[in-house]
C-alpha cells in the first residue's frame, strides 16, 4: 500500500519530534552563519511577549523559540521543531504588536501542521535539510547546496494548499490569542501597496506564497464568516477620538485634528463623552467620504457618520461650530488616516 505523503509526514513527525527538532537546529545554524542574530533585549522581549499569548493555544509539545535576524527584507519563516525567525525588515514594517502577531500566527501554523515534513514527502528529490534551508532563506541559499537541489527547492517551497491552511489556522490562533483578526490583513495590504508602488519590490518569503491580493481576499471572507467586521483602525492605532482638557476649554480630537471645542462645564463634558462614544463606534478607515454627512432627521439637521447619528444641531451650544464645519474636520481626519494606510483606498 502506498502511504500518501501528507499522512507519512504527519506519522513520521508525530512518532519522533526529536528528529524534527534536530533538523531545525541544523537549519538554524546555517541561517545564523549568513545573517546576524539580533540580541537587542527590547526586540527579543517584544517578540517573546507576543508569543506568550499564543503558547496556551498550541497543540504540539515543542521547544518553541522566536528569534530575530538582521535583514532589510520583510520576512518571517518557521523551521522544523519550533524555531521562528523574524527579520528586522519585517519588524520595522509592522505598525503594531497585532501585525507582528498576525505574521507569527501564520508561521506557528506551519509548525503546528508539520508543513516542512509534508512538503519534503511530496518531493522525494529534496532532503529535509535542503528544503528547510531554502524555506528559511527564501531561495537565497543556493551557494550552500547543490545547484539542482536549490532550483528544485525554490520551485517547490510550500505549495498553495499548505499556505492557505497556514493562513486559516493562523487566523484561528490569532483570535484565540486575543488579537483582532484584521491584523492579518493590514500587513499583507502594506506589502501589496509596496508592490503597486514598486513593481520590482522584493516581498521576501511571500514571493512563493499565493498572490497577496488572493490572500487578502480569502482572509477577508473568512473573517466575515466568523462574525467579525474588518476594522483596520484598531490594529493600526488610527482614528483615535480623545477629549483634552485645557485651562478653560474641552477639546474633542480625532488623532491630531480638532473637531469640537467647548467651554468647560459638566454639561459640555457629558456632551463630548457622548459624541466620543458615537465616533468610536462609527469611524472606520473603510468609510467613504460621502458617508460623513449632514442630513435632516425628522426635520432636524444632524451629523451622521455611516448609519450612526453623532449629534443634531440643537445639541450644539450657540457658540459652537456648525455641523458642516465638524463634518469637514472629520473628513480631514479620515483622509489623513487613510493616507497612512493607503491600500484601504484600493480594497475595502
Amino acid at each position: 500500500m502506498i502511504v500518501p505523503a501528507d499522512v507519512w509526514a504527519q506519522e513520521s513527525a508525530s512518532n519522533d519530534n526529536s528528529k524534527e527538532i534536530s533538523l531545525g537546529r541544523k537549519v538554524a545554524e546555517e541561517v545564523e552563519k549568513n545573517w546576524e542574530r539580533v540580541t537587542d533585549p527590547s526586540i527579543t522581549a517584544r517578540l517573546n511577549m507576543i508569543f506568550a499569548n499564543f503558547k496556551p493555544h498550541l497543540e504540539r509539545d515543542l521547544p518553541y523559540e522566536i528569534r530575530a535576524i538582521k535583514d532589510d527584507v520583510p520576512n518571517a519563516f518557521s523551521l522544523p521543531g519550533g524555531i521562528i525567525y523574524f527579520t528586522t525588515g519585517m519588524i520595522e514594517l509592522a505598525e503594531s504588536d497585532a501585525e507582528i502577531a498576525g505574521v507569527m500566527a501564520h508561521e506557528l501554523a506551519h509548525t503546528e501542521k508539520r508543513h516542512v515534513m509534508i512538503q519534503v514527502a511530496r518531493n522525494q528529490k529534496l532532503s529535509l535539510l535542503s528544503l528547510g534551508i531554502i524555506v528559511a532563506t527564501g531561495g537565497q541559499a543556493a551557494a550552500l547546496l547543490l545547484t539542482n537541489v536549490a532550483q528544485v527547492a525554490i520551485m517547490n517551497s510550500y505549495s498553495r494548499d499548505l499556505e492557505e491552511e497556514a493562513d486559516m489556522l493562523g487566523l484561528e490562533l490569532l483570535i484565540k490569542a486575543g488579537y483582532h483578526p484584521s491584523a492579518m490583513i493590514t500587513l499583507l495590504e502594506r506589502l501589496a501597496e509596496e508592490e503597486l508602488k514598486r513593481p520590482y519590490f522584493d516581498p521576501g518569503i511571500y514571493q512563493s506564497h499565493p498572490k497577496l491580493k488572493d490572500r487578502i481576499s480569502y482572509l477577508k471572507g473568512t473573517i466575515k464568516s466568523k462574525g467579525f467586521t474588518l476594522n483596520r483602525k484598531v490594529v493600526l492605532g488610527l482614528l483615535n477620538v480623545t477629549i483634552e482638557e485645557g485651562p478653560e476649554l474641552y477639546m474633542l480630537r480625532i488623532d491630531d485634528v480638532e473637531i469640537l471645542e467647548l467651554e468647560k462645564s459638566p454639561k459640555s463634558l457629558s456632551l463630548l463623552e457622548e459624541i466620543k462614544d458615537r465616533l468610536d463606534r462609527s469611524l472606520k478607515l473603510e468609510l467613504e467620504p460621502y458617508e460623513v454627512k449632514v442630513v435632516d432627521i425628522d426635520g432636524v439637521p444632524s451629523l451622521c457618520v455611516g448609519p450612526e447619528k453623532i449629534l443634531g444641531q440643537p445639541d450644539l451650544p450657540a457658540k459652537g461650530p456648525s455641523l458642516e464645519k465638524m463634518r469637514d474636520s472629520i473628513l480631514v481626519a479620515l483622509e489623513r488616516a487613510r493616507q497612512k494606510h493607503t491600500f484601504t483606498n484600493f480594497v475595502r
